[in-house]
């Protein structure tokens, strides 16, 4: 199975808000090729390029997906391996979430791909209470439960195993 090594960004605003994307993609589908009906918010981020250790295309995504060009590339945080079939090939995903900071808020989606502007929904910035209160779909699935400890400052020396 080949695998996607992604880089996750976890950016938080000036007051602790998180940067979530609403998309919906018919093209990817869990394990067993099963897409979910509905649009789901995760985290921006990407593929690794070639070449590309995990804090460089940490800012590559947050410059393409939010016009930030700005934000502070923090540490890998945690890490989430999960199957999803993509265009009818399974792909072992290779998360790894690193947290980014940025006191900028408006965001520019001029450098979205043609790709991102067919399953980009939305974009918006989440309080915790907001994320601890929705029903909507969230990726990583474990995100509320360990995004507390990041936002009141207690950073893993090493990235922590996560469900994904």
């Amino acid at each position: 199975m080949l695998p996607r090594k992604t880089a996750r960004v976890l950016l938080l605003d000036g007051q602790d808000r998180l940067l979530l994307v609403r998309m919906h993609d018919p093209d990817v589908g869990d394990a067993s090729g099963k897409v979910l009906p509905h649009a789901y918010w995760v985290t921006i981020g990407g593929e690794m390029e070639p070449g590309e250790d995990i804090a460089t295309t940490a800012k590559r995504e947050v410059e393409e997906e939010t016009g930030l060009a700005n934000a502070l590339i923090g540490p890998p945080v945690w890490t989430t391996e999960h199957v999803l079939c993509v265009h009818g090939k399974k792909r072992l995903m290779q998360e790894t979430f690193v947290l980014a900071r940025t006191e900028t808020t408006d965001l520019d989606h001029s450098g979205w791909t043609e790709l991102e502007r067919a399953v980009i929904h939305d974009m918006k910035w989440w309080t915790l209470d907001e994320l601890t209160r929705t029903g909507d779909r969230i990726f990583p699935s474990s995100l509320v439960q360990h995004l507390p400890a990041l936002i009141s400052g207690d950073i893993p020396a090493s990235p922590v195993a996560i469900a994904p």
